[in-house]
Parts: C-alpha cells; structure tokens; sequence
C-alpha cells in the first residue's frame, strides 16, 4: 500500500497535467507556407483569442478542455490539438480536418494593458429592461464620440464574436461604444422572434436616451451603427431621437425585405453556379411566396404548395423558405415585417456612412448602392457609400491557395483578412 504523501503527490501532478494552460500566449498560425498572427489569454473561468487580420479581438473559444497531455480547443478556423514543451512551456498544434494542414505555435508572455474601461450598464424600453456593456476610453482628455452598436438578426449578445471584436477594435482606437445584449439574450429580456424592426428601433433609441441621461459621460456625438439587419433598424433608430450625431450602416440594404430575399436566392444561386433555368424556378417561387405572404388568400396558398411540390427534389431548395402551414413562424414573421427603408432613409437627418461588400450575395452593391444614394441624396445628409473589395457580408475576404496547387515558395496560402479600410473607414467617419 502506498503512502498517502504518495498518493497526494500523484494526485496534484494528474490535476495539473489535467488543467489548461493559464496566462497570455502570442504566436502565430502556419498554413502551407504562410503566416497569420494569434494570441490566446487562457484562463479557467474563460479563454479568449485575438486574430487581428480578420478582425477578431478578445472572442472566446468555442469551446476547451485539457485530456491528459493534449490541449483542445475550437478557435474560428476550426478543432486544434495541441502539446505543452515540458522544458519551454511553448504550445504547438495541428488542425488536420483544415485542407491544407493548419499549425499553431505559441510562447508565454507578458499581457499588455487596454486602453479602455468596460462598464456593466442597465436601461429599458417601457417594460423591456436591457444589459450590455459601455466601453470608455482611459486617460480621455477630450470628449469623444460614441457608438451604440445595433445588432444583426437571429440570436446576438454582447459576446457574439463580430459585433465583441468590432467594440473591442474601435474602443481601442479611443471611440465609446455601448453594445448591448438584443432583447431576449444574454441578461436582457424579451423575445427578439416576437419583436419587429420597430422594436429593435425603439431598443436602440433607449441606450441612446440612456447615455445622454447620464451627467458623467463627456461625448461629442452619440451615433448608431449596425451591420445587415442592424442596417435596416439603424435609419429608424436615429429618426426616434432628436440630435443623432451620424449613423453607420454595415451591409445595410436600401431595399424591401421581400427584395433583398429574392436578390438573396438569385446571387446565392447564381455563385453557387446553377443554370439560368434553375434561378428562375427558385426566382418564380420566391414570388409566389411573396404573393401569398401578401394576400393571405387560400388561392395563393394552394399555388405555393402545388410549386414547392414540383421542385421539391431540386438541390437548391434549401435557399428558400418552405413553409409548413398557413399560421407558422416564418409566415407571420414575413407578414410582420413588412419593411422597405426608403422613408427611413429618405427622411434621416444626420450624416451616414454605407459599407457595402463586393461579392456580399445577401446585400449585393448592384442592387443596394445607387437606391442608397438616391435616398439619402433626398434626405439631403452629408453621406458617403463605399464598396470593399474582395469582402462579402461578413466584411473578410476568403482564404485561398494563391495558385492551382501548393508549389512553395511560387504558390502559398493568402489568409482571410479584414481589410484595413473597414474598420479606417468608419473609426476616420466618426471621428470627423
């Protein structure tokens, strides 16, 4: 029978060979050839990573565990393995379910500090109260600007990796943000599937009636900026309050909903590459859909299933809304919201930044960017609309081999980036 220092002894050295690594971690990711910089801050309760060229800032792991000697932990591109150096507590990885391989291989080092503050904040709209964090600037001598991000659709909190980094990247550059949990996530309430544009509008108006409230801010402008859906919210948020100082709209259409729906299946299914013949059966369904949600007539109904059952074996079916009853949620979801922009747009009283994508299939230039122009040239704001190369919605490029085959050093790998000019664009419109 072993002694029980023994036993303690073996039992302290399973639980940390069991236990994630902890502290700041600065290295870089390898990928035939080519290299793009990451750094990790490993902490029990939560670890985070940065990319910076894709514009990812403080984002947390998917997900991370620590099984005997192996590391595992979900980052953006994917599933890594990693293994501590016994003797130089450097961490090197693997991700083989990457083609072509991706590495990973980090060093210990010091943390630097932010440069800005983080704020837990509360406020409501009517009997909806909403949580979300005021990002403020240190060591501010002047008044600064601030942005209230507005969020995009479906599920969005305040640690939803785009929107985290985006207030993270622009608090950093000395700009205050309030970015909020939308009703219904992360410690606010409601239900987002139940509200309409309107509601967001009104949310939104509330966090910046809350922030002019307060004696203890000092900003020159308070503005709203949000990205696709949070683009059409945006123009309505800023015509709710009296002084909006500038709003920045992200992929944000200058069409209906109905139309960027159906501009969403043509330039989905037309890069997906699918025949002329294919796009107009998925075109001519679109526009019975719309009819219906429309009319509401047993009619419509009654043609709309009868297509959907011809082109029910079709590959590309998956693009469109199907639905499973004349009363389901993505119905009466359509039918609630019945939004074109074009008031809101038309009719905005302060300066607005657009950012569109080039190869964005969702929110394309060539059907958004001259209605874009038209309205907010009616509106008669200062306005500016500019098209990112290479970007599509999400505003990175797309990662490729830079050649037909791995060949190095003639072919390597080119990252997904975020391009400078994104984050310059709107942190040099805010800031003028």
């Amino acid at each position: 029978m072993k002694p029980l220092y023994i036993i303690l002894l073996l039992l302290i050295a399973h639980i940390a060979h069991s236990q994630i690594p902890q502290g700041h971690y600065e290295g870089a990711l390898t990928r035939n050839g080519s290299v793009q910089l990451i750094s990790f801050d490993f902490n029990n309760d939560k670890t985070t990573y940065d990319i910076p060229e894709i514009g990812y800032m403080d984002v947390a792991t998917e997900k991370i565990s620590q099984n005997k000697d192996t590391l595992n932990v979900k980052i953006f591109y994917g599933d890594f393995h990693c293994f501590s150096d016994p003797k130089t507590g450097d961490l090197t990885g693997v991700s083989k379910n990457i083609n072509p391989e991706m590495r990973i291989h980090l060093k210990k080092t010091e943390a630097k500090d932010k440069n800005f503050t983080e704020e837990e904040i509360k406020f409501s709209n009517a009997n909806i109260s909403l949580a979300g964090v005021l990002y403020k600037p240190k060591k501010s001598d002047r008044p600064v600007p601030c942005v209230i991000l507005v969020h995009r659709s479906g599920w969005e909190d305040r640690d939803t990796p785009w929107y985290h980094s985006l207030a993270y990247i622009l608090a950093s550059k000395g700009i205050g943000v309030l970015l909020y949990d939308k009703r219904g996530t992360g410690k606010s309430a409601g239900n987002f599937s139940l509200a309409d544009f309107n509601d967001f509008a009104e949310d939104a108006a509330s966090a910046f009636n809350y922030l002019k409230a307060r004696n203890d801010l000092n900003y020159t402008k308070i503005g709203f900026m949000g990205a696709s859906q949070g683009g059409w919210v945006v123009p309505l948020a800023a015509n709710k309050v009296s002084d909006c100082g500038f709003a920045v709209l992200i992929v944000g259409p200058a069409v209906s909903l109905y139309e960027q729906d159906i501009n969403r299946v043509q330039y989905t299914l037309t890069e997906q590459g699918y025949s002329k013949e294919s796009i107009n059966s998925a075109l001519h369904y679109s526009g019975l859909f719309f009819k219906y949600i429309q009319s509401n007539t047993a009619k419509d109904w009654e043609a709309l299933n009868k297509y959907a059952s011809e082109i029910k074996g079709e590959k590309w079916i998956d693009q469109l809304d199907i639905p499973q009853s004349q009363t389901g949620d993505d119905v009466l979801w359509w039918r609630k919201n019945k939004y074109d922009p074009k008031e809101a747009l038309s009719t905005i009283k302060c300066p607005v930044l657009s950012i569109l994508g080039e190869k964005d299939v969702l929110v394309p230039p060539a059907e958004n960017k001259n209605k874009m122009d038209a309205y907010l040239t009616k509106a008669g704001v200062k306005h500016k609309i500019i098209t990112i190369k290479d970007c599509g919605h999400d505003m990175i490029t797309q990662g490729k081999t830079n050649g037909a085959e791995e060949n190095w050093p003639h072919t390597y790998w080119q990252w997904q980036k975020q391009p400078e000019e994104f984050v310059n664009s709107i942190f040099e419109f805010i800031k003028k």
